[in-house]
């Protein structure tokens, strides 16, 4: 199988560096700390003794006004240099430039569509200038370039207008000019991303590289549908094609494609892939699992490509040793993290596409047992007003009561949000809860809520979270559900709550997992992509 072997837990790792996102918030002299922040005048200096007329900054920007948006970090990077070259040194070009180039040259191995600006104007100054002598149209337009690609590559082209798509998590905020001085200091030309968001980047580049590859040969197999699935010792003409699929998409050897027979090792591959793919637990060789393979790879290069945007969002954060929840849209998962390790998961069902979950984060503080469910405006409206209409005893026959104008359902093991509800306060109105409804966490696709999440397994949850309120044994927490009284808790420490959209991503196992987009983010993110 295409494995990309690393040393993690699940996929969900890759935002753990965001509970100091959510700590820098609280504590500003943290963030003034961090690597990129702004740079002070006289912070950065390569001694290379050559100065320029600060005019020519201005000049150069007249004649490439692709380059104006930079215009401020022209301006730090070289009043904090004392407008002396910088590309440049006694012998002439460093080699940094050429780092810089290449980087240029292989910009779409990153997952981006735009075009480098002045990229050929760039290459005939290398081609026909005196590289051993300062020329100060080389220099800026050296300075311009990275800027551009540090924009693309390091700080994601949309990352300034992910609101507009309803990504409401922490995002990198970077310094250019600080982050080019450490770079030309360095000698190498990156972002530190952090082992975290790294590993699933790579990953994510190389499963790119590998669906490019596939698509240029442009002799994708399809798989033809099935009348039933076939299982294990069947004999099919479709098997022998399943199995070249899997080989053309790295899943098998080509040693293993002989024969007809669904045998125990091909049996043994579709299971897995049913996990990588977010399908049913069995190794039938189904419908369901033959769609995804046959979703051809310009779909998965896309598909690839906004992760790697979305991941490009996420602050380089290497310092995280505490607790966190992070929830994960498309894959229906919540994964509890202890010292940046993930310890334990549980399934979800998250919102409909009608009524999305919001992606964002907040940080829980309560814990709260037989809750009252105070039913919104929204769901009065379309679903309350209309029964009462019906049935004067609607109320009743749902354990519902008006209360103070408005609806709510009293505790009990048929409110709609269980036995107990999670509370991590926010603007959206959303948090985690228990639900009557469990024969949902069986489905494959879970979006079925108003919005909030329900959890799989609530009382698991509550008694990981309140484990630093020692008074609140599992007993004692199994009596406070069952209890049909509201019981609110205050944790002794708040535990940050983070609800992420991936749908490509590494696993634990090194395998690149893909999801269906339910809310059809995807297709919209890789249209502004193309468009920027």
């Amino acid at each position: 199988m295409l494995k990309f072997k690393f040393a993690l837990g699940s996929f969900c790792i890759v935002l753990l560096f965001l509970y100091s996102c959510n700590s820098e918030n609280k504590d500003k002299a943290s963030k003034e700390k961090t690597v990129h922040k702004e740079m002070a005048p006289g912070s950065f200096n390569l001694n290379s003794g050559i100065k320029f007329d600060s005019n020519h900054i201005r000049e150069f920007l007249d004649s490439m006004p692709l380059f104006k948006q930079f215009s401020k970090e022209f301006d730090t990077f070289y009043r904090a240099n004392n407008y002396n070259y910088a590309w440049y040194d006694k012998n002439g070009l460093i080699e940094t430039a050429s780092a810089l180039t290449s980087s240029l040259n292989e910009v779409k191995q990153e997952g981006v569509t735009a075009d480098i600006p002045y990229k050929d104007t760039l290459e005939e100054l290398l081609h026909t200038t005196d590289l051993r002598a300062p020329d100060i149209t080389t220099e800026l337009m050296l300075t311009g370039e990275y800027f551009y690609y540090a924009k693309k590559i390091y700080a994601g082209t949309l990352n300034g207008k992910a609101d507009s798509i309803n990504w409401y998590l922490p995002r990198k905020k970077l310094s250019y000019s600080t982050l080019l001085a450490n770079n030309l200091s360095s000698g190498n030309i990156g972002e530190p991303r952090g082992d975290v968001i790294g590993l699933q980047y790579d990953g994510l580049k190389k499963a790119l590289a590998h669906y490019r590859d596939i698509e240029s040969k442009d002799d994708e197999i399809i798989i033809p549908a099935i009348k039933k699935s076939i299982k294990q010792k069947d004999s099919s003409a479709i098997v022998a094609i399943v199995r070249k699929r899997l080989i053309q998409l790295g899943y098998i050897l080509a040693a293993d494609s002989a024969g007809n027979i669904y045998d125990k090792n091909l049996a043994g591959v579709v299971r897995r892939l049913k996990d990588v793919y977010g399908l049913k637990q069995d190794s039938l060789l189904s419908n369901d699992l033959i769609t995804e393979l046959n979703i051809p790879a310009k779909k998965r290069i896309e598909q690839i490509m906004v992760n790697m945007e979305r991941l490009r969002w996420i602050p380089e954060d290497t310092t995280v040793t505490k607790e966190f929840i992070l929830v994960n849209i498309p894959e229906y998962t919540l994964v509890y993290y202890e010292n940046a390790k993930p310890v334990w998961r549980c399934g979800v069902v998250v919102g409909t596409p009608m009524t999305k979950t919001v992606i964002f984060s907040g940080d829980m503080k309560y814990v709260v047992f037989s809750p009252y469910w105070n039913v919104p405006q929204s769901i009065i409206n379309k679903e309350i007003k209309p029964g009462m209409a019906r049935n004067k005893n609607y109320l009743a026959a749902h354990n519902m009561e008006w209360n103070g104008g408005h609806v709510r359902q009293k505790p009990g093991p048929r409110n709609s949000l269980g036995l107990v509800k999670f509370l991590f306060p926010n603007s959206n109105n959303i948090y985690l809860h228990d639900t009557p409804s469990k024969s949902l966490f069986n489905e494959t696709n879970r979006a079925f809520s108003h919005g909030c999440i329900r959890v799989a397994k609530p009382r698991d949850l509550a008694i990981r979270v309140l484990r630093r309120n020692p008074e609140w044994t599992p007993e004692k927490i199994d009596a406070a559900m069952r209890a049909g009284k509201e019981k609110w808790v205050t944790l002794t420490q708040t535990i940050p709550v983070y609800i992420g959209y991936f749908t490509a991503y590494i696993d634990g196992n090194g395998e690149v997992n893909f999801r269906k987009d339910i809310y059809k983010n995807d297709d919209r993110l890789y249209n502004m992509l193309v468009q920027n």
